[in-house]
């Protein structure tokens, strides 16, 4: 199968609305964070957390510049992208193959991963045609013309534009920067693969519950989900309303487990208390 998702910039303005782009069937979202040494988008923080909130993959990348030192911009970078998978925009003033490796690594050094590279073919033809083979999940553009929805521009998954250079894959292709999407024309990318896939590339695991569901049969959920519900009738009472037999709180209604533990901590203290001394 093949998803699609969206990459986004202060350039797109800060109001494409990523539930809409949800609902549109799009799965990822690719974000700018910063560019060179100085250089933070303003709109990253709104874009990232707006897509966790409606269940997209989010990345966020850097635009590396060859006029500015390496390690602070890696320094910027990883100070602003937060929980996010990363991504290194390496193009036109990006330098040479080894800015991009220096900026890598100076990433790494700082604790994060780069996931995803993008290297348009044409910039790696203007660097000199360099060695990609081990460029962590490389994104090449190539575009169709026209404009409208992201799935009727795609030129499918036997297109020549996924094909390889640089001795690597291409692993997600950009084919549009004029797909509408939400009300807006954005750069469209398509991943020949599943959400999971996609997920696992950018280094992105499933929250602890997930992970746990995902993990069990249909029986085994079901058991674990009788048992949830037997704990919290045991401690809430039946519906939630507590147990007559513990009593009534001061509101009158039947005590929980917890209420009647409070209850008995206070009266112990209170008997301590009016103990005679010795």
């Amino acid at each position: 199968m093949t998803i699609f998702g969206i990459d986004i910039s202060n350039n797109n303005g800060p109001d494409i609305n990523l539930a809409e782009v949800a609902r549109e069937g799009f799965e990822f979202v690719f974000a700018k964070v910063s560019e060179g040494d100085g250089f933070v988008d303003y709109t990253w923080p709104g874009y990232r957390d707006a897509a966790h909130a409606n269940g997209l993959l989010v990345a966020g990348y850097h635009y590396l510049r060859s006029d500015c030192d390496v390690t602070a911009q890696a320094e910027l970078f990883v100070s602003h992208v937060g929980d996010a998978a990363t991504m290194v925009d390496f193009e036109a003033n990006s330098g040479g193959i080894d800015t991009f490796w220096a900026f890598v690594n100076a990433v790494n050094a700082l604790g994060r991963t780069i996931n995803l590279s993008y290297i348009p073919r044409w910039y790696w033809q203007q660097i000199g045609c360099p060695d990609l083979s081990r460029v962590p999940g490389l994104i090449q553009s190539s575009y169709v013309a026209g404009s409208g929805p992201a799935s009727a521009l795609y030129p499918g998954d036997g297109t020549g534009f996924w094909n390889g250079f640089g001795g690597k894959s291409v692993d997600i292709l950009q084919f549009t920067d004029q797909a509408l999407v939400a009300g807006h024309h954005v750069d469209a990318n398509a991943f020949a693969g599943t959400v999971d896939e996609l997920r696992a590339m950018l280094g992105l695991t499933l929250s602890t519950t997930q992970g746990v569901l995902m993990a069990l049969n249909d029986a085994q959920q079901a058991d674990l989900l009788q048992k949830v519900q037997e704990i919290w009738e045991q401690l809430r009472g039946p519906d939630g309303r507590g147990w007559a037999q513990l009593g009534k709180n001061p509101q009158g209604q039947d005590m929980t487990i917890v209420d009647a533990i409070a209850g008995l901590q206070s009266a112990v203290a209170a008997m301590k208390v009016a103990k005679p001394a010795a």
